[in-house]
């Protein structure tokens, strides 16, 4: 006896350990999903921690430098009066006191710190003052920044950029509620905005919609059954039956710490299309079996020695498209595949166990045994369905007019893959999340009047960065960008605080130099320079990371780094780029060539895993990787031809239709070798899979579809586009294997007959003619 029939004796015969089993699991993966941590879109979400570049900005920018603004945008009719002032100066202080936060900046606190110096009291002087104040040349500098005009300002709440999403969400809170506090005039209107702010809001925003997006997508599968598997006793039970799988997949993701952010939710989608899957093919089976007769036990085994196989083949073969993903430098598209390989597994052994188990359990009661013999059996099996006769039909058109076919098939691909290289990459996040939504039209609306807060750093490293010479050449520089590029809307830096402090003026003196900077405040000098060999430029390219998008700002950063080779520091001096534009750049090759390694590692270990299952048959792992490749081909000249842009979710698309689309051949191939060993002859064979497996294909394939086009409805539209694309793409490979894939295994399984015909008459002949000779 195999062990897949011993397999099904065993389930068939512990039906109460079964779904013990299953409940104990279920009440711990409850328990572990409490801990899975919700990640914001960050740099550290796009950038490996192991790249050279994020080393850089971790080690040397982030540790020395890297801090974030809460922004409180403060608006009216004129905010410089006493009025809005104290409040302002009420906050500020308040602030300053809260754990975490580095310092505050505001023209309330610059006009009552000034305000302290001259008379000994920190207070908010008369309008007149003031005014006066304001207006002084040594406080021209931040005050240009921070009050654009009369009717808006600006305070900055610094923070360390190394703070986690829990202790930036008690700062961005305690913030609101301080601002409550404040008591400003009526009159004057407060928000609370920023990046901390918007990745907060972001957060929050995907834990909302994630529930509503999965009960969509089994609202849209139990009506994809309904409609295709209702040939079948209890066509909805795949339903439970994979949310059960996405709920241990839930407790293994709070098990291994496997963060939740804005790719890896579209996981559980994913898993809910493919997952059902296995439970509809178990369930298909289970159904045909009982059609047949013969004792439950047998139903059973029959299945789980037909299916558990060819499925699990399949499982592996989509895992293996997953595992490709692991190959990718981006952090959220490696968790992304290992959530998804987790889930795969884990429908698996829901469908395998629970499924059959219930099932099993359902038909029991109203199971009548019929004796019939293995012909009977296999003849008496459930009445043909509309959808498998009009796919036997299409399959006889395919094999009839099979050269058209395949012409137009590979013409498609071949433009996909040329369009593909045309279509662009988009990493700045806030194109990704819902653009209603409250705290980004804020934040846009600050950066309407503040120009931006977008920046590009240099990092100045030297035996003495304080030395005069260098301190010049940071503000030469400084200059000669600002003039030279438009992009480049103003530059900060030690020397610009030193000039400031000394009448425009930088000391030739070392001693006066470093006396200057020792006398600086203690957030500016903190926030440019770090002891006297590591220093920083801090470049304002407002918004333009958002208008060039990534690969506009690659260029930009690329001229920078040609602006310094031409102007170069001191002899001792060094110049490196850093800051979250220059990190994220490592994401265009991670998303543009690396997704084209992704998609072909991934192939080639399909193809290799099929050579192995299928002991070097290397038709049997050709057939299945062929018509992915035709898919592929074809959704690159979608994305291209309808203007979408590639996302770290997108750029898994290849290894999604080699899983998803892959699964399918296998199955229908299984079934159609299972059939020629029955009757022998290949088309009959090939008639018989399409018409028998081709209902239950395209109802997982259909489910898919309206389980995938629940993501179409999600306000994150880096999930709605993926979802349009993966339906698209499950469509196509579903056509491809009812097309495609049946002729070329049709016309490849008949060139082997022939050849292994004409090989065996070649050694008769030979084998004739040497006993001829020999007589």
């Amino acid at each position: 006896m195999k062990i897949t029939e011993h397999l099904g004796v065993w389930i068939a015969r512990n039906p109460v350990l079964i779904i013990v089993a299953a409940v104990l699991l279920t009440l711990i993966a409850f328990h572990y999903a409490q801990q899975i941590e919700m990640q914001g879109m960050n740099t550290e979400s796009f950038v490996g921690k192991d790249s050279p570049l994020y080393q850089i900005y971790d080690h040397l920018y982030v540790e020395k430098f890297g801090t974030e603004s809460i922004s409180v945008l403060i608006e009216g009719d004129d905010i410089t009066k006493p009025d809005p002032l104290k409040a302002m100066l009420a906050l500020s202080d308040k602030m300053g006191y809260i754990p975490n936060v580095i310092g505050v900046q505001s023209i309330a606190s610059i006009v009552a710190d000034t305000e302290a110096d001259e008379t000994g009291i920190r207070s908010i002087p008369d309008g007149r003052k003031i005014d006066e104040i304001l207006a002084r040349p040594e406080n021209s500098r931040i005050v240009k920044v921070i009050l654009p005009d009369r009717r808006h300002t600006m305070l900055s709440v610094e923070v360390p950029v190394s703070l986690t999403e829990g202790q930036l969400n008690e700062i961005y809170r305690e913030t609101g509620e301080q601002v409550k506090l404040a008591n400003f005039p009526p009159d004057v209107g407060v928000t609370v905005t920023g990046r901390p702010a918007l990745m907060t809001s972001i957060t929050e925003e995907m834990a909302k919609s994630n529930g509503p997006l999965l009960a969509l997508a089994g609202l849209f599968m139990i009506l994809a059954l309904v409609l295709t598997f209702r040939h079948v006793k209890w066509p909805l039970l795949p339903i439970p039956i994979v949310f059960l799988g996405i709920i241990w997949t839930f407790g293994a993701m709070g098990l291994l710490h496997i963060s939740f952010n804005m790719v890896s939710m579209s996981a559980f989608p994913v898993l809910v299309g493919i997952g059902i899957d296995y439970a509809i093919q178990f369930h298909n089976r289970l159904d045909e079996e009982y059609a047949r007769g013969g004792s439950p036990i047998k139903a059973v085994t029959e299945t789980i020695n037909h299916v558990s196989r060819p499925v699990m083949i399949a499982l592996i073969v989509t895992a293996t498209g997953f595992i490709s993903l692991l190959t990718s430098s981006v952090p959220i598209v490696r968790d992304f595949g290992i959530t998804c390989l987790i889930g795969l597994f884990l429908c698996y052994i829901s469908a395998l166990f629970v499924g059959v188990t219930t099932l099993n359990i359902i038909e029991k009661r109203d199971f009548h045994t019929i004796e019939l013999n293995a012909q009977e059996s296999y003849e008496r099996a459930p009445k043909e369905t509309a959808i498998g006769l009009i796919l036997g039909k299409t399959a006889e058109f395919c094999i009839r007019n099979w050269q058209p076919i395949l012409v137009a098939a590979l013409f498609l691909s071949l433009f996909g893959i040329y369009a593909d290289k045309q279509v662009p990459v988009d990493t700045d996040f806030k194109n990704y999340v819902p653009q209603d939504l409250a705290p980004l039209v804020e934040f846009r609306h600050m950066s309407d009047i503040f120009g931006g807060t977008d920046s590009i750093k240099l990092l100045i490293q030297g035996s003495d960065i304080t030395n005069p010479e260098t301190i010049k050449w940071m503000d030469d520089f400084s200059t000669y960008l600002v003039n030279s590029r438009e992009q480049i809307y103003g530059a900060s830096s030690i020397a610009t605080y030193v000039k400031q402090a000394n009448g425009d003026t930088i000391p030739t003196d070392q001693t006066m130099l470093r006396n200057l900077i020792d006398g600086l405040p203690a957030i500016a000098r903190n926030k440019y320079i770090d002891g006297q060999n590591t220093a920083i430029i801090d470049l304002n390219v407002g918004q333009t990371v958002s208008k060039l998008g990534a690969e506009g700002t690659d260029r930009l950063i690329k001229e920078i780094g040609k602006d310094i080779a031409w102007h170069p520091p001191p002899p001792d001096v060094s110049v490196r780029e850093t800051g979250d534009p220059v990190v994220m750049t490592t994401v265009i090759s991670a998303l543009t060539t690396g997704r084209t390694e992704m998609t072909l590692t991934g192939l080639l270990l399909i193809f290799l895993l099929l050579l192995i299952v299928y002991k070097g048959d290397v038709i049997k792992a050709l057939l299945p990787v062929l018509p992915m490749l035709v898919v592929i081909g074809w959704m690159g000249g979608v994305m291209y031809v309808t203007g979408l842009k590639y996302t770290p979710l997108t750029a898994t698309l290849g290894a999604l239709i080699l899983g998803v689309g892959s699964e399918y051949a296998i199955l229908m191939m299984e079934r159609f070798y299972e059939e020629l060993q029955r009757v022998g002859e290949p088309m009959k064979a090939l008639n018989v899979a399409s018409r028998r497996l081709g209902s239950a294909l395209v109802a997982s394939g259909l489910t898919t579809v309206f389980g995938f086009a629940a993501l179409i409805a999600s306000p994150f539209s880096i999930t709605s586009n993926f979802g349009l694309l993966t339906v698209l793409a499950i469509i196509f490979a579903l056509i491809t294997t009812f097309t495609v894939f049946l002729v070329l295994l049709f016309r490849m399984e008949t060139s082997r007959a022939q050849l292994m015909t004409a090989g065996a008459q070649f050694y008769k002949d030979l084998n004739g003619m040497i006993n001829s000779r020999g007589g």
